[in-house]
This record gives C-alpha cells, sequence and structure tokens, in this order.
C-alpha cells in the first residue's frame, strides 16, 4: 500500500492502473462457491515486477502477464503475496513489466458468502413453498474486491465486460443489456454463458450481478430508456407502482440535471435478503424487497412514500455519485447527501400530495440535527485515511445533514442559478471524478456569488448553530432583534471552543415574508416591520437552514399565539416545537415549560405538526421510561392520554379511509393510531384493534386488507400487551403463514410487546436462532427494547450474554447491522451508572467499525441522564403541574 501524502490516505500503488476489466464468472448455487477469470487490461505507467490489487476472500489460481507490444510473451508470476487484513495481494513477476499497456489474466475462485456483501447468496421460497437459492452483488463501498481482484477506489474508474455461466432456467442480468448468449458444457451440465455490453467507465463499487428466478414489469422513459422491474415469480403487479414512479423520475432527472440518462436500460431488482435500503449500481439498481415493491390495494400511504423516496434516491445516483464520482471517500456526502436532497425534489413533481418539502423538517433535518448536536459527531466532509473508516459515516450526517445543507444552498441560491451550475458541474466533469470545492465553484460561476465562503463552514467543521435572540423591541410597526450565535451541543454544555458559521437567516413577520439576512460574524442586529404589537416574529422561515433557534419569552409567546391562530405554515409550527424540545434537553429552557409550549398545539389537524408532536411526545415517554421516577412516568404517561385523545378527537381519522381523504390524511391515521397504541389503548379503541387482530389472525394474506398496512403495528402492539401467551402465539402462528417481507416486518416489529418476560426471553431467542434473516432480525430485539422498561432492561441483558452468538452471525456483514443491534440494545437507557457499564463492556469485547456509533450512543445516554435530573428540578416534578395542564 502507498500513501497519498497530502491528504495522508492510505491507497494501492500507481505504478499500474486499470483501464478495461473483462470478468468471466461461474456461480455453483448449490456449492455456494464461484469460479472465475479477470482479464485486467493495464496501464504500466512505471517499470515495476510488482502489481498490488485489491482481493478478498479469493483463491488465486493462476496468473500471468502479457504486454501489448508486438511479439511480447506471457510473463510468469512467481510470486502471490496477500494480506488479509489490509485485503491486498501482490502479484511478483519473473521480470521488470514494461511501461505501456498490458493485460493481466487472473484464475481464481471465490465464495457466494451469507452476509450480504461481495458477491452473496440469499435464500427465497417459490410459489410452491420451495426454497431456492439466489445470487447478487453488493460492493458499496469494500466489496468489489470479495468477488474480483481489482483497484477498489472510486477514483480507479475502468470499462467494466462482464460474462455469466448460469442454468439455463435462470435470469442473469449486469450492468449494462445482454449482447450475446449460447450453451456451453461444463462437466455434465449444459448451462448458458451470457455475455453484456461494455460498460462506460465507472468505479468498482457499482458492478452489479444478479442471478435468480424473477418475473418483470416495464415500460419505456419519453427518451426510450427501458425500465424493468424485477419482481419474486408471481409478485410482478407488486412493482407497477415502482416502474411508474421510476420513468417519470428518469424523465424529470434528463431535464433537471441537463444530461440525459447515459445507459440504454434501467433495471430495478427486490433482493430477498439485503443489508441497506438499496443500492445505486448503475443500470442495475438493487433493493430490499420492502423497499421496492407494492401491493397497491392494502399499501399504507406512508409505504407508498417510502418506496417512493428510495426509488428518486437511488436514480438520482445514476448521475451523482455514478456519472460524476467523488474522488475519494472523504467526499462520500457528494454523493449521498445530494441524493437525499433530489430525493424529496423529484418525488414532490412526481407526488405533490405527499407534501414532502414540508415533511422535510421534522423527518430529514430532525435526524440531522439530533446527531450532529452530540461532540461525537463529524463533519459532513469527514478525513478518510484507510478506505474502512468510510463504513462509520454512512450515516445521518452525510445523508441527511447533507440533503440539509444542499436544501440551505437551494434557498441562498434561487432554483434557476442552482440548476444551470449543477448542469455545467456535470457538464464539466462526466464520467470522472470530483472534490467537493468543483461543485462550490460551478455554484460560484452560475450565481456570481462567493459559495465556497459560505457553505465550507457547514461542510469542513462539526455541528451547527444555535441562534439565541439576546433582545427583542417593538417600536410602532418595526421589531429590533439582536441575535448571536454559538455551536449548539444537545448536552447544553459549554462548547469546547467558539465556532461560528456563514449563516443565512430568514425573517418573517406578520408583516412581511421571509427575507434573507446573512450573518457572517457572532453577532447581529435585524429590524423587522410588524403589524401590530402584539404580532409574531419568525426566525428561519420555511426551516431551510439547520439551525436551532432561542427565542425570548415574549416572542415564544407571540409564536405561541399564531400557533394557536393558524398563522403559521405547517412546517414552521413543527419546526418550533422540536427547536423547544431540544432546548429543554440542552437545558436552555425549562422542560415545564416547554411542555406548556407543547400544549398550544392541543387539536392540532396537520399530519407535519404531528409527526413533530410524536417526537417529542414519544421520545420524553422513552426517556421517562428509561429512568425517571415511577410516578413521574405515569404522570405524564396520563398527560399524553389526554393530548393525545383530544388530538383524535379533532382529526377524527376514524378506522378507515374516506373518499375526501388527502395523501397526508391517510398519513395522520396510522400516526395517530400508533400515539394511541402507545398512550390509550382501551375502550372503544381496543375492542376495535381486537376484532381486526382475530379477522387478521383467521387469514393473514386473505383478510390483510381489513387491518391496513398503515396501523397494522400499532394495532399488534397494542392487542399483544393487553394479552398473554394466548396472542402471543396467535400472532406468531399468522406469521408462519406469511410469505412477503413486509407482511413479515409488521410481526417484527410488534412481537417485543408480549408483556409476560418468559414469552420476552423466548422471542429475543428467536431473534438469534437463524430462523430469522440477519437482514431483519434486529427489528425483533428493537421491538422488545421498545416494549417497556423490563424490556429495555432485558434487552441489554440478552446483548451482553449472547454477544458472541450475535457477533458471530453479522461479523463480515454491513457495520450497519452491527450498528443497528447496538442501538436497539442500548437506546433508552439513561443513567451515569448504565454508561459506564456499557463502556466497560466494550473496552472488554471491542467493535472497531461501530466505534462511532458505540461513543455517540454513549454520550446520548450521559446526556439524557443530565437532561432527567434538570427536568427534576422543575416543576414536572409536583403533581400540581399536571393538574394545571388539564
Amino acid at each position: 500500500m502507498s500513501a497519498d501524502k497530502a491528504a495522508g490516505r492510505v491507497l494501492l500503488p500507481d505504478a499500474v492502473l486499470p483501464i478495461r476489466y473483462d470478468l468471466w464468472l461461474a456461480p455453483d448455487l448449490e456449492r455456494f462457491v464461484f469460479d472465475a477469470k479477470a482479464t485486467i487490461e493495464v496501464d504500466v505507467h512505471e517499470a515495476t515486477n510488482e502489481v498490488s490489487l485489491h482481493s478478498k476472500e479469493l483463491q488465486f489460481k493462476t496468473v500471468s502477464f502479457k504486454s501489448s507490444e508486438d511479439g511480447a510473451s506471457d510473463v510468469e508470476c512467481i510470486g502471490i503475496n496477500q494480506k488479509i487484513k489490509e485485503t491486498t495481494v501482490t502479484f511478483v513477476f519473473s521480470e521488470v513489466l514494461p511501461v505501456g499497456k498490458g493485460k493481466l489474466v487472473i484464475e481464481y475462485v471465490g465464495i457466494l458468502n451469507n452476509q450480504m456483501a461481495g458477491f452473496y447468496r440469499s435464500s427465497y421460497k417459490d410459489i410452491h413453498g420451495v426454497t431456492k437459492m439466489m445470487a447478487s452483488t453488493q460492493f458499496e463501498s469494500l466489496d468489489a474486491r470479495r468477488c474480483f481482484p481489482c483497484w477498489d477506489e472510486p477514483g480507479r474508474k475502468a470499462v467494466f465486460a462482464v460474462t455469466l455461466v448460469v442454468d439455463p432456467a435462470l435470469t442473469a442480468f449486469s450492468n449494462m443489456p445482454e449482447s450475446s448468449s449460447r450453451m456451453v458444457q461444463v462437466g455434465s451440465k449444459y448451462m448458458r454463458e451470457i455475455a453484456f455490453m461494455d460498460s462506460p467507465k465507472m468505479s468498482t463499487y457499482l458492478v452489479a450481478i444478479v442471478i435468480g428466478e424473477f418475473d418483470f414489469v416495464q415500460a419505456k422513459t419519453q427518451n426510450g430508456v427501458l425500465v424493468r422491474v424485477y419482481t419474486p415469480p408471481g409478485r410482478s403487479e407488486a412493482g407497477k407502482f415502482a416502474l411508474n414512479t421510476a420513468t417519470q423520475c428518469l424523465d424529470i432527472y434528463d431535464d433537471f440535471f441537463g444530461l440525459p440518462y447515459p445507459l440504454p436500460k434501467l433495471d430495478m431488482v427486490a433482493i430477498p435478503e439485503f443489508a441497506m435500503g438499496a443500492m445505486e449500481n448503475w443500470g442495475l439498481v438493487t433493493y430490499r424487497e420492502v423497499d421496492l415493491l407494492i401491493d397497491e390495494k392494502t399499501a399504507s400511504g406512508q409505504q407508498k412514500q417510502r418506496v417512493c423516496i428510495v426509488v428518486t434516491h437511488e436514480l438520482a445516483h445514476q448521475w451523482f455519485g455514478n456519472l460524476v464520482t467523488m474522488n475519494w471517500w472523504d467526499d462520500l456526502w457528494l454523493n449521498e447527501g445530494f441524493a437525499s436532497w433530489c430525493e424529496n425534489y423529484a418525488a414532490d413533481l412526481i407526488f405533490p400530495s405527499y407534501k414532502l418539502w414540508d415533511q422535510f423538517p421534522a423527518d430529514t433535518l430532525a435526524h440531522a440535527l439530533r446527531l450532529d448536536s452530540l461532540k461525537t459527531s463529524h463533519p459532513i466532509q469527514v478525513p478518510i485515511k484507510h478506505a474502512e473508516e468510510v463504513e462509520e459515516v454512512f450515516d445521518a450526517i452525510s445523508y441527511c445533514k447533507g440533503a440539509s445543507v444542499i436544501r440551505m444552498a437551494h434557498a441562498v441560491l434561487g432554483h434557476e442559478d442552482f440548476r444551470k451550475g449543477l448542469q455545467a458541474y456535470m457538464k464539466k466533469h462526466q464520467y470522472s471524478n470530483t472534490e467537493t470545492f468543483d461543485l462550490w465553484n460551478a455554484w460560484s460561476e452560475s450565481s456570481n456569488k462567493a459559495v465556497k465562503d459560505i457553505m465550507s463552514s457547514w461542510t469542513e467543521q462539526m455541528g451547527f448553530p444555535i441562534l439565541e435572540v439576546k433582545s427583542f423591541t417593538v417600536s410602532g410597526s418595526v421589531a429590533k432583534l439582536s441575535v448571536q450565535q454559538s455551536w449548539f451541543l444537545a448536552s447544553g454544555e459549554e462548547p469546547p471552543e467558539e465556532r461560528t458559521w456563514s449563516l443565512p437567516v430568514f425573517v418573517k413577520s406578520s408583516a412581511e415574508e421571509g427575507r434573507l439576512h446573512m450573518m457572517t460574524g457572532k453577532t447581529m442586529d435585524i429590524e423587522v416591520p410588524i403589524s401590530g404589537g402584539s404580532d409574531f416574529v419568525l426566525i428561519n422561515e420555511g426551516v431551510r437552514v439547520p439551525m436551532r433557534v432561542a427565542y425570548t419569552a415574549d416572542m415564544r409567546s407571540r409564536l405561541s399565539d399564531a400557533v394557536r391562530g393558524g398563522k403559521l405554515p405547517t412546517c414552521d409550527r413543527a419546526s418550533l416545537l422540536m427547536d423547544a424540545y431540544a432546548m429543554a434537553k440542552a437545558g436552555k429552557l425549562g422542560t415545564d415549560d416547554m411542555i406548556q409550549f407543547l400544549t398550544g398545539y392541543c387539536g392540532e389537524r396537520e399530519y407535519v405538526v404531528w409527526d413533530a408532536l410524536s417526537q417529542v411526545l414519544l421520545g420524553l415517554a422513552r426517556l421517562f421510561m428509561g429512568g425517571a421516577p415511577q410516578q413521574l412516568y405515569e404522570r405524564y404517561l396520563a398527560f399524553c392520554k389526554s393530548f393525545v385523545a383530544k388530538g383524535w378527537e379533532a382529526a377524527n381519522p376514524g378506522w378507515t379511509a374516506r373518499p375526501t381523504d388527502g395523501f397526508t390524511d391517510g398519513l395522520l391515521r396510522g400516526l395517530l393510531m400508533k400515539l394511541v397504541s402507545r398512550f390509550a389503548p382501551e375502550g372503544d379503541w381496543l375492542k376495535e384493534a381486537r376484532r381486526l387482530f382475530d379477522r387478521y389472525i383467521e387469514d393473514p394474506e386473505g383478510n390483510a386488507a381489513e387491518l391496513p398496512d398503515e396501523y397494522r403495528v400499532p394495532v399488534f402492539q397494542a392487542v399483544l400487551q393487553a394479552g398473554g401467551p394466548k396472542e402471543h402465539e396467535q400472532l406468531m402462528g399468522a406469521y408462519r403463514k406469511l410469505t412477503k417481507n413486509i407482511d413479515q416486518k409488521h410481526v417484527f416489529l410488534s412481537v417485543g410487546y408480549t408483556p409476560e418476560e418468559k414469552t420476552k426471553t423466548e422471542v429475543l431467542k428467536w431473534a438469534i436462532s437463524g430462523e430469522v434473516k440477519i437482514q431483519d432480525f434486529f427489528y425483533i430485539m428493537g421491538s422488545v427494547s421498545a416494549s417497556s422498561r423490563e424490556g429495555l432492561d432485558m434487552m441489554w441483558s440478552t446483548f451482553k450474554s449472547e454477544f458472541d452468538t450475535i457477533h458471530g452471525m453479522v461479523k463480515t456483514a454491513s457495520p450497519s447491522i452491527m450498528d443497528a443491534v447496538i442501538k436497539s440494545s442500548t437506546s433508552g437507557l439513561n443513567s451515569e451508572e448504565k454508561a459506564t457499564e456499557i463502556e466497560e463492556f466494550f473496552k472488554k469485547h471491542p467493535l472497531p467499525q461501530s466505534a462511532r456509533t458505540i461513543s455517540q450512543g454513549l454520550e446520548e445516554i450521559r446526556t439524557n441522564a443530565k437532561f432527567l435530573s434538570r427536568a427534576l428540578s422543575t416543576a414536572l416534578a409536583k403533581e400540581d403541574f399536571w393538574k394545571s395542564l388539564k
């Protein structure tokens, strides 16, 4: 390995670099291995007798090199040095390889693993219930090397030609269309050898292969691109929603990016075992089944929205990431942040009724701010030295904060300059690699604004600002504000250093729509026209900037009146509440004051605002469940019960959809069901829940429409929690009849809510028994930890006692799986004692790839413990406070 001295990056030597890979692969789905041959055209830049590539879990049979010079003979490989820890192989040749072009020819054998990484196998049941095997790939970030020896770095682009040898009964496809097919004899069997067209120049992590049994639906875009959605046999109807979304989306992106989709086809495939939500392989996008397939007759609005944004996200990558690729992993955010912004942009054009930009603050932005308020966060542009470190930054900073910063840039630049600069960037850098400053330069040219000066403080430093109003005065029709920015930390402690941001401040008042004030220093004075002495001033109008706002008591009172009077848009109402909650957790606003502010939302009818309300109500419930005195916890639950009951009465969602319902009305029904299930599962509501549960149990697939997807999980959870072993066994009996992963997931998210300790223990044992797929088992564990205080303690105890088993299940899979288990096992534990216990456990059982997740979890536990201590010193600890809220 060599180091890029300028950036401290550990890279392969660049004396020999790839131009083209010809890959021949013959997978055996019975023995779970594959025979392979890689013929790699290379350019030898410096005379050398060694060639180093990335390789993992590959066994080499023969290696040779032949120069392209006329008359050149093969150069013998006399040594193969594999470094397992570095996942590299160095081929040592008998002669110095001449400068110029040549070919490496490598024959080898690989493993079809079951870890959802590299070239791997999945199991599924066909329409007759028979278990079958298929093969597919997942190469991002560093697993192409599990399939073929390569320069597995995003900046080392090359052309790829793939040939597969497969059972004639199976369908096989890759990034490009098939170019030829012929029957060949392999031993005693006849197999089909399929060659695919050459790909464009692209990075190794985007190469993809899928082999199995499929049905499909297809359509063409306006530009003639053939789009197919591949489904399990017999389920092609379930691919139509994604197909419709994809064809419209490609047309939108053709226009938006100013370059047509560059490949002749786009395949989207449902994979039965998949670690992520989806993967943007160029021309062959792979998905979890639940993120691609929909039964449009029974699917909830939430499920449709999820499939829509996953599709629009992955298709944005076909340009931003695939056509133009980051040069190295420290600019991962360029891929993920931009695609996370684009998913909303395209989905909003296709389905405006989803109101995704209204949902953005309580969804994408909320995820970003929650993580980025920790001292254990990281910058958007995080320095990556060893490529393995990138696994730690596939998180809410790269995706959600990245999207939020892009949204801020869009607001500051305006749509036309934003789009014009983006199109210039795409045109200039297509089929090559870039760094963040290339995008800043393009936007600077299109807008004549100093974009780097504005944006670098957001991408190069960790955290985000809190903007505090230090003084607020009203004189006639003018309000004067003095504001100050500083680094916001969830713990409320003083930041270790002073930081400022180039901060766009959008200010709205009762007399003026949002106006932009650029803040470059620590303080700023603002004057705003208002229409009367009691009217409001709103900072961060439209919630277009990732920051928190702390108002004076007078301003907060005025805004509370504006909330009650319906004078603020939904996203701003939601943001005010999320800010107040964050302020209270940080000790910058009394928890009692925050709850008083929350009561101003009583009777709210909009889904977007209820989404924020649910995060506060459920977040506090989780906190109090994990560490507050029982009496306070019970008083809080009683308050939530009353609050949610009033919300149910005001919104009047009912149990069934109405013809007049809009899209978000369905989302609101599902969300209120979730809150009633958690805080008020009794009376007529519980009676109806039991009736629907019983009908579902009779025939889980035949009666599914009677218990809609949008509130199936809340009904399961409520009935289980109010029942006992009988209901648990009924639900497990239904699970055994289910064939679709989305239906199985409803059971996984609910089954831990059974109240008996013995049954919870059985549930946890089932989760790690091997019966449940690796992609799903942590959902079961999370349902136990979320069910009750006892469940939370049981989950952590089980994680400790079964650590070796759990680690063995996922040790070579995507680190995201173990991260999810860690979060399920520790989130909600809210004491310094527990934090110390967890810290000591991971010192004895280190998980280097999950180190950042562990440190962030510990910080959250300690922050929540401090918050609980502060909350107990306020009026919350007194019964009179809770009585005053009724």
